[in-house]
This record gives C-alpha cells, sequence and structure tokens, in this order.
C-alpha cells in the first residue's frame, strides 16, 4: 500500500516555500489538535508548517516530498552552522550577550573589519 503523503507530484522548485508568518507559525497547543490538517496543509501548499512553544519557534512541519528535496543539501558545513545557532541561542537565553558596537569593536581588534 502506497503512503498517503506520497501520492503527489513532487513540486517542480528545488526547496519548498517560504511559510507565511500570518499562516504557518503555530502555537504547540492549536497544533497538537488541528495536526491532521497541518500535515494536509504541508502536502498541499509545500509550505513548512513552523510550530512555537512558549512563542518561541521550536519545529517544522515539512512534507515528506519537499524534505526529500532539501535533506541532501544538509551537509556538515550546514548542520555545524546549525549547531552554532543552537549554541549562541542558548548564550542569548542566559544573557550572555554584547551590543553591537562591542561587537564591531572586537572585528576591528581582530583585524576582521
Amino acid at each position: 500500500m502506497q503512503d498517503a503523503t506520497r501520492t503527489a507530484p513532487a513540486p517542480a522548485r528545488r526547496f519548498p516555500s517560504s511559510p507565511v508568518l500570518s499562516e504557518d507559525v503555530v502555537p504547540f497547543s492549536e497544533c497538537r489538535g488541528k495536526l491532521a490538517e497541518y500535515l494536509d496543509k504541508t502536502r498541499r501548499t509545500h509550505r513548512p508548517v513552523v510550530v512555537t512553544q512558549n512563542g518561541r519557534p521550536t519545529s517544522v512541519i515539512v512534507n515528506i516530498l519537499d524534505w526529500e528535496a532539501i535533506a541532501p543539501a544538509w551537509d556538515a558545513e550546514t548542520l555545524e552552522i546549525l549547531e552554532d545557532i543552537r549554541v549562541a541561542e542558548e548564550e542569548a537565553d542566559r544573557g550572555e550577550t554584547i551590543s553591537q558596537e562591542e561587537f564591531i569593536q572586537q572585528l576591528r581588534a581582530e583585524g576582521r573589519l
């Protein structure tokens, strides 16, 4: 038996469409109650649904055909960048940040600007 998510033809584009913030960003509590609707929406629109918890984006629901199109692009460098972002978000949550001016001064001091 063929999986229903695979019956639609793959989109002609390489990557899925970008989410529409007013339509595709939903809190977890809403997503939990309407998961089937959001899965169908990603299949029809080829737009990911961003799921938030406590007002912060935490997960993305992507149609499997779109995932298969973008997954090969997730090379080691991309994964390293994502890890850097995760670490930076944790540091920001702990208040370990500097101002833009301080950052520019550091870049100048290191000769990178």
